[in-house]
């Protein structure tokens, strides 16, 4: 399960119970911090973003996750790499996962997770020589 940056601002910002839905949803799971998601909240302490550095020392609780590159293309990247879920409070993005076939945990209020199952994206027919008829 991947950790988007916005998604580990709603503990510090609204004591959302992340951990506790990631586990009611998908019991067993291990929560992961994509590298590029760090990078993002570095940025955002640097800029004193308020609530930055405490979502930074939450992410540092988390194992990281190599990902390449930086923003949503990284998350995605990571994602469909790995095959993992994640949490994104991110609309825009949650679309574009679910539509790259990456299922989504997403909030629903204030103390739930909705889950988006990835929509499997249809293969394109095979480019490769035209078959012989017989």
């Amino acid at each position: 399960m991947l950790v988007d940056a916005n998604a580990l601002f709603l503990p510090i910002r609204t004591g959302f119970p992340l951990e506790a839905e990631v586990v009611r949803i998908q019991p067993g799971s291990t929560v992961g911090v994509p590298s590029s998601v760090l990078a993002e909240l570095d940025r955002l302490v640097l800029r004193r973003t308020p609530d930055a550095a405490a979502a930074r020392a939450l992410a540092a609780r988390y194992p990281v996750v190599r990902a390449p590159g930086r923003g949503d293309d990284a998350v995605l990247l990571c994602a469909r790499r790995s095959g993992a879920w994640v949490v994104t409070a991110d609309r825009a993005l949650r679309e574009r996962l679910v539509a790259e076939g990456v299922t989504v945990l997403a909030p629903r209020d204030r103390h739930r997770l909705e889950r988006f199952p990835g929509v499997p994206r249809a293969r394109p027919p095979s480019l490769g020589r035209p078959r012989r008829s017989r």
